[in-house]
């Protein structure tokens, strides 16, 4: 009798990665991000095992099941949008029992100089975000959140979501900024209404949200100039897929979430 086959999934960074700083930082996030959602209402892969500190593999390695479907990069319908809601919903509902458990909070991505973006069309609107950001964060609540929140990281067989990988930056913050920053990819892979139907979808599921509007504007513009200088090589992955978007459309639509959230 044939043993059945048994896929996994193996992220080992050795010590050449281009990334190697942030190596052990990503294994331990994503290991814990998989022990937090095990058992609830996200469906994400189960950790296998786990080597930290590169000890045994000579590298940072974690070991996880394999999840079933696609990562879809089409534009959604209305099922499909309200099925990444609730996703989302799902994610920001679990508990961490105690601080010993907590993930260390969020990376913010923002690059070290920043700067209004040469090819930027609305300058004012960057300028505006890069000065709201240099105030300190407001005091919106923070909980567990997966920080890399996008169609990219979600599987999907039809309209139902059948996984939501990548763990590698889970943390503890906002849920405004996942919510951001899906919706940041939203408008660049498709269009503006696209992030705001996913908010309002997000919204009516329960999601919460920061109720004041200034700090709302605060965390999109965090993420949004964390794709500076360039948002295509950050969204390279994407691109592959969609040859279809262009510099000039994604410098747009990315424009058009900083537009909506300061002026709209």
């Amino acid at each position: 009798m044939r043993t059945p086959t048994r896929h996994v999934i193996l992220r080992w960074l050795g010590p050449d990665h281009p990334h190697v700083t942030d190596a052990a930082d990503w294994v331990q996030r994503e290991a814990l991000g998989c022990r937090l959602t095990e058992g609830t209402r996200v469906p994400s892969p189960t950790l296998i095992a786990s080597d930290p500190n590169g000890a045994a593999t000579g590298g940072w390695a974690n070991l996880t099941t394999f999840l079933p479907g696609l990562v879809r990069l089409d534009r959604l319908g209305p099922p499909a949008v309200d099925a990444l809601a609730a996703l989302a919903v799902a994610v920001h509902a679990v508990e961490v029992a105690g601080t010993a458990e907590r993930p260390r909070p969020f990376n913010d991505w923002v690059p070290r100089d920043v700067a209004v973006p040469a090819w930027a069309s609305r300058p004012a609107l960057w300028a505006e975000a890069i000065e709201r950001c240099a105030a300190p964060p407001p005091a919106t609540p923070f909980h567990f959140v997966h920080r890399d929140f996008h169609p990219g990281n979600v599987l999907w067989e039809g309209d139902a979501v059948t996984g939501l990988i990548d763990w590698a930056e889970s943390a503890w913050g906002p849920s405004d900024l996942d919510v951001a920053h899906a919706c940041a990819n939203f408008a660049m892979l498709h269009t503006v209404d696209d992030a705001l139907a996913f908010r309002a979808a997000y919204e009516g599921h329960g999601g919460r949200l920061d109720p004041d509007p200034d700090a709302r504007r605060y965390w999109v513009c965090l993420d949004a100039i964390a794709f500076l200088p360039e948002p295509m090589p950050i969204v390279s992955e994407l691109v592959r897929r969609r040859p279809d978007l262009d510099h000039a459309g994604v410098h747009r639509r990315l424009e058009d979430v900083l537009e909506v959230a300061l002026r709209g």
